[in-house]
Formats: structure tokens, C-alpha cells, sequence
């Protein structure tokens, strides 16, 4: 591209030749040629510093008269205007990256191809210890763990990793790499920590049932062979078939908890129209009464009903969580000890229904596990007084789904304390007869 255009030019041509004549006409052929030249550059010069103005704000319409450096500065204006509309649009697709990472739960860094931080959002502080001075630098030297650094080179079959972490001690994490453009991936990260404890609870759910089913029907296929016998008498056959009534009322119970523990674990939690004042008072009586072929002579059970309210609940599922809460108590107390049941009155902070026993007491490192299926310390005597296993789970969903909580307190060799209290929401005073 000339800096001239021909129009400039050709009046450059004539201001030259036109000086050339007025100098050879009056004798003065320098001192017209020098002039003509000064006034070139005068004009020149009034033009090229309405550039350098323009050059300072180079994105509006430049008003030059020389055709060469308005032809110039249209063509960088238009560079201007693509290089700032593509930086718009790279802040626009970064400003969207942030709004969707800072939405999500999990951790969320985006690298370039050799691994090096580019972005992250909040979530990454706190999973992986990211700061601001990170960014720039390699992902998997921040991690510091093998299965992190091939994830990051592409060298795992199937884009994922797991791995414990570098910063807090216990705690697992999972890497997934989704690639989002040449060179550049996100890196997901979150914690699965509780995940596994679920995977390693259902396993040991799976087992649990199995063993506890596999004794009973043990001895029930043992009776059974034996029945086969040709060469038995009356009498005795009828003392196989009672001898069968144990196991089976075990797997019947246990079956039956089971399928309580999954209805209340899979069912909504329930309608106000569902619910019924509950005397809580005679909950307890029924359930006591219910349980003294358990209690037998060897325990005290004592009742101090002070309150006069009623819990508003699903009366049948209330007395599953009393009886399996007392059954709990007798099962664990020495002979002799006593069961005391109280339901007090705590006033503007609600009602609280309470379970304490003298029995052998329960270590700290148990009491968060207490509630977990299946989930039994192992004391002496335990298994051998009997039940499922699942009581103090049940008693945890039952007040779960009445928006209240089991607690515990423990002593060992001093016994144990399971209470729960209702809001004053969820109570009603008792019916005048």
C-alpha cells in the first residue's frame, strides 16, 4: 500500500513543476523550490500529528487528509476492533466459566495440555487447597500423587482417578478429566469419602443379613434331616417340630425389621393429615407389657410419666421405636439392674422421652456407629440375649420421620442414656375424660 495516493501525487507533481516555472521566470529557482518543499512538509506535518492524536484513542473514525495514513489507520482500526471483540469474547466464555464452576459442589480446575492451571473455581480452595498464586503452575506437582499425574499426562484408560488425599488424613478423592478444547481440560474433583463409607456399609449389610439368616436356617436344614429319619417315634418328632419355632421366629423377626427399616427409609416423611395424637403415657405401658417375657424377674422396670402431653405421630411407628429403645435396655443391663422410662415436660423447649439403663455401658469410639445396621459391641453376652440387630436403627428413623433425633450417652460400667425430645410444635395436651 503507497504512502500517497495518486490524487496527492499528481498535486505534488504540479506544486513542483508550478514552482519551477515561478523560479526560472523571476530568477529565483532555489528560494520557490524550497518553499514549495516547506509547505509540503507543514502539511504533511499537520497530518501526521492528527495521527499520533488519533493513535491514542485508535478506535474512532480517524479525519486525515492524507489518503496513505487514512487507509492505514482504517485497516489497524479494524485490527483493534477484532483483536477487542475476540478479548470480549474471551472474557465473556471466562466469566461463564465462573458462573457455572461456582455453582457446583465439587471442585473444578481448568488446565492447559501440559497440566498447568488456568482457572478455578471456589470449591477448589477448600478440596484442594488451591490459592491464587497456583495459578500457572502444574496441577499434578500440587497434588503430588502418582495416579494424579497420569490422569493429568492421559495415560489412565478411562479419564478418572482416585486417591487419598495430600491434605486432609482419611479423606478420599476422585479425579475426572472431560476435555473442553485443544489443550485444555477440566479437571473435576469431589470428595468421595462418605461415598465409600456407603459402598463398605452395603457390603457389610450384605453380609451381615447373610450371616444372620445363615445360623437360623443352619438349624432349621439340621431338624429337617433329622425329621427325615424313618425310624422316628411320635414323641420325638413333635420335639423337632417345636425345637424349629426358635429359628424361624428369629428369621421371621429379623425379615419383618427388615422390611420396617426400608419402609421408613423410603418413605416420605408423613402428612399432617397422617398423624394422630399419641399417648405417649400408654405407648409406654403397652410397650413394657409387651417386653416382660424379655424383662422375665430379672430387671426393674420403672416408669415416671410426669407429662401430660401428647406427641402428634404415626401411633404404630412410635411404638416400634419405644419397644425396640426398652428391649435395647433389657438386653444390655446385668440381672437385677434397673430400666428407668420417663416422659417429662421441658416447658417451652417441648417434652423428652427418655430410656436409661445400668447395663455395661458403651465405650466413645461406638456410640456414632450405635445406629448403623447390624452394628452390635462386643460384649458378652450380646448375641446370646438375642435380637436383629436392627432396633436402635429403626428408633433412629422412627424419630427421623417425627423431626426428632435419637441421642445417646454412655458410661462404660455405668449404663447408658437414649432419650429424644419434641418440639412444642408437635404436641398436644392431653384429653380431659
Amino acid at each position: 500500500m503507497s504512502l500517497y495516493s495518486r490524487k496527492e501525487l499528481l498535486t505534488a507533481v504540479v506544486l513542483a513543476l508550478a514552482a519551477i516555472a515561478v523560479g526560472l521566470a523571476f530568477g529565483i529557482l532555489g528560494w520557490t523550490l524550497f518553499a514549495a518543499a516547506a509547505a509540503g512538509l507543514v502539511y504533511q506535518h499537520r497530518d501526521l500529528r492528527k495521527f499520533v492524536r488519533w493513535a491514542k484513542k485508535p478506535l474512532r473514525r480517524p479525519k486525515l487528509a492524507n489518503e496513505g495514513l487514512q487507509q492505514a489507520s482504517r485497516s489497524l482500526r479494524r485490527s483493534l476492533k477484532q483483536a477487542r471483540r475476540r478479548t470480549h469474547e474471551a472474557l465473556q466464555q471466562t466469566s461463564h466459566f465462573r458462573g457455572l464452576t461456582a455453582a457446583l459442589p465439587d471442585a473444578a480446575v481448568l488446565v492447559d495440555g501440559e497440566g498447568n492451571i488456568e482457572n478455578f473455581n471456589n470449591a477448589s480452595v477448600a478440596l484442594l487447597h488451591l490459592n491464587r498464586k497456583d495459578a500457572g503452575n502444574n496441577l499434578g506437582a500440587l497434588l503430588r500423587h502418582p495416579d494424579a499425574i497420569e490422569l493429568l499426562e492421559q495415560q489412565t484408560p478411562d479419564d478418572t482417578a482416585e486417591f487419598s488425599s495430600p491434605f486432609v488424613e482419611g479423606q478420599r478423592l476422585e479425579l475426572r478429566r472431560v476435555p473442553v478444547a485443544k489443550n485444555q481440560d477440566l479437571i473435576l474433583a469431589r470428595n468421595v469419602t462418605h461415598l465409600n463409607r456407603l459402598l463398605t456399609m452395603r457390603q457389610d449389610f450384605v453380609a451381615n443379613v447373610s450371616h444372620e439368616l445363615r445360623t437360623p436356617l443352619t438349624v432349621i436344614v439340621g431338624y429337617l434331616e433329622a425329621m427325615e429319619e424313618e425310624a422316628l417315634d411320635g414323641a420325638t418328632l413333635r420335639k423337632l417340630v417345636r425345637k424349629l419355632n426358635s429359628p424361624t421366629h428369629r428369621m421371621q423377626a429379623l425379615v419383618d425389621d427388615l422390611l420396617m427399616l426400608t419402609r421408613l427409609e423410603s418413605s416420605p416423611a408423613p402428612e399432617p393429615r397422617d398423624l394422630v395424637a399419641v399417648d405417649v403415657q400408654q405407648l409406654v405401658h403397652s410397650a413394657v407389657e409387651d417386653l416382660a417375657g424379655l424383662a422375665g424377674k430379672r430387671h426393674q422396670i420403672n416408669q415416671r410419666m410426669s407429662c401430660a402431653l401428647r406427641v402428634l405421630g404415626i401411633e404404630k411407628e412410635l411404638h416400634s421405636a419405644c419397644s425396640n429403645l426398652i428391649a435395647n435396655a433389657i438386653k444390655y443391663s446385668p440381672q437385677g439392674g434397673n430400666i428407668n422410662i420417663s416422659w417429662t415436660d421441658g416447658g417451652d423447649d417441648g417434652a423428652t422421652l427418655e430410656v436409661s439403663d445400668e447395663g455395661v455401658g458403651i465405650a466413645p469410639e461406638h456410640l456414632s456407629r450405635l445406629t448403623e445396621r447390624f452394628y452390635r459391641v462386643d460384649m458378652a453376652g450380646a448375641r446370646v440375649r438375642g435380637g436383629t440387630g436392627l432396633g436402635l436403627a429403626i428408633a433412629k428413623h422412627v424419630l427421623k420421620r417425627h423431626n426428632s433425633q435419637l441421642q445417646i450417652e454412655s458410661e462404660v460400667g455405668k449404663g447408658s442414656r437414649f432419650y429424644c425430645h419434641f418440639r412444642p410444635g408437635q404436641l398436644q395436651p392431653q384429653e380431659s375424660s
